[in-house]
């Protein structure tokens, strides 16, 4: 059966061809895939890892963190104390049905579920740890300018937030994820991750917040910020003033899956109305 039985257009992009726009990616905006607070991004000895750039970023000074607040040091008060960290995505590659590049772990289904697709990435961070001095150096009491230390009387005086600097103390992650492709009643297609593992950590409760929070994170970005509208699929142009063509999406039926995960490609039908 040819691909356009049941349609007019077919388009396909396979596995290695989205793992090297993905590496790519990952070195012309660096920016996209580090994030640090201030004070560590702009000091490379204390990157969890080694930034690969091209050239350009570093001829247009282009930014290899996207710089984020601080962390708060939860109970502090007046001041208020802040600590830096690093967080990066250093790997990343993904892996079309039936699921021949990424060796899943035992957690994950295996073998790859039909029109299912599997992420392997690593993640590096770390929290920065300050030595006691910094600690020490801390006024005691929430507010002796303003306030009446070991009371509940309110600080009246606001101090400068305090952050403390040092070295984060860094790891690497693996984590493997397993997730498919649906529309919404409303007419959006989103990724959806049904299945995440990350390898060899403990103790096992430490592992399912860990790994709930990431599934929970890489959900919602997939819902929010990359979930393509049907209607922005379609597309109208006259035609050598015969008319006007339209191209959309082709529904279900003809086509079962749309886009459909297989052979070890991402797969798009398109009919002309």
């Amino acid at each position: 059966m040819a691909l356009t039985d049941n349609c007019d257009l077919f388009a396909a992009v396979h596995e290695d061809g989205v793992n090297l726009v993905i590496r790519h990616l990952m070195r012309q905006r660096p920016s996209l895939f580090n994030y640090a607070s201030a004070d560590v991004a702009q000091n490379p000895e204390l990157w969890c890892a080694k930034i690969d750039v091209t050239d350009d970023v570093k001829k247009f000074a282009n930014p290899f963190f996207t710089v984020m607040p601080p962390l708060p040091i939860l109970g502090s008060v007046n001041p208020v104390v802040l600590t830096g960290f690093c967080a990066q995505l250093v790997k990343a590659q993904i892996d079309f049905h039936p699921g021949n590049t990424i060796q899943l772990p035992p957690e994950l289904p295996q073998p790859l579920p039909d029109q299912h697709f599997s992420l392997q990435f690593t993640a590096c961070g770390g929290v920065v740890c300050p030595d006691d001095k910094q600690i020490d150096s801390l006024p005691v009491g929430t507010d002796p300018i303003g306030g009446v230390p070991g009371t509940h009387e309110q600080p009246k005086t606001p101090r400068d937030p305090v952050v403390l600097r040092g070295r984060p103390l860094c790891f690497c992650l693996d984590v493997f994820v397993v997730g498919r492709f649906e529309l919404t009643p409303t007419g959006f297609l989103v990724g959806k991750v049904v299945g995440l593992e990350i390898v060899d950590v403990k103790p096992d409760r430490l592992e399912a917040n860990l790994e709930c929070y990431l599934k929970t994170t890489v959900n919602v970005v997939m819902r929010q910020r990359l979930a393509i509208a049907l209607s922005a699929l379609a597309l109208s142009f006259p035609l050598f003033g015969m008319g006007t063509v339209t191209l959309a999406p082709t529904p279900n039926p003809p086509v079962p899956h749309n886009p459909a995960i297989e052979d070890d490609q991402l797969k798009a039908f398109v009919s002309i109305l």
